[in-house]
């Protein structure tokens, strides 16, 4: 039965290993709409994190004055949780950020072609990838 069951595991570890893509992001509307994606994952996390951080801190310490019940496990979740949440957010804007600036910098765009004579069925306009490095 291990015998079957490692060779289920193998087989399915190569069927499943050509799946992955590493694709790389080359347009800018790629670049683009990923940062959009991440910038709004990032406010996602730090209007969350944030409401849940002034959560805790609105939530009273004791839930019944009478029999001595706190609420400190509950505050200490929210406050646990939101500050993750906002520290998640940090790097996803980021990166952000960095897709952006990539995304501004390159484009790809029909240049044209500078020569003094131009031979019949020569194109007049190339495609080129254009990369501007701010200074």
């Amino acid at each position: 039965m291990k015998r079957y069951f490692l060779a289920v595991i193998l087989l399915g570890i190569s069927f499943y290993s050509p799946a992955q893509s590493n694709s790389v992001l080359t347009t800018p509307q790629e670049l683009l709409e990923l940062s959009n994606q991440q910038y709004k994952a990032g406010l996602i996390l730090v209007g969350g994190g944030t409401t849940f951080v002034v959560t805790s801190l609105i939530i009273p310490r004791k839930f019944d004055d009478s029999d001595g019940s706190s609420n400190e496990r509950l505050k200490s979740f929210f406050l646990v949780t939101g500050l993750l949440s906002i520290m998640t957010s940090v790097p996803l804007f980021l990166s952000s950020g960095s897709n952006a600036r990539m995304a501004a910098q390159l484009s790809l765009q029909n240049q044209t072609v500078y020569q003094p004579i131009f031979l019949p069925g020569q194109p007049r306009e190339i495609p080129a990838l254009t990369l501007r490095i701010p200074l």
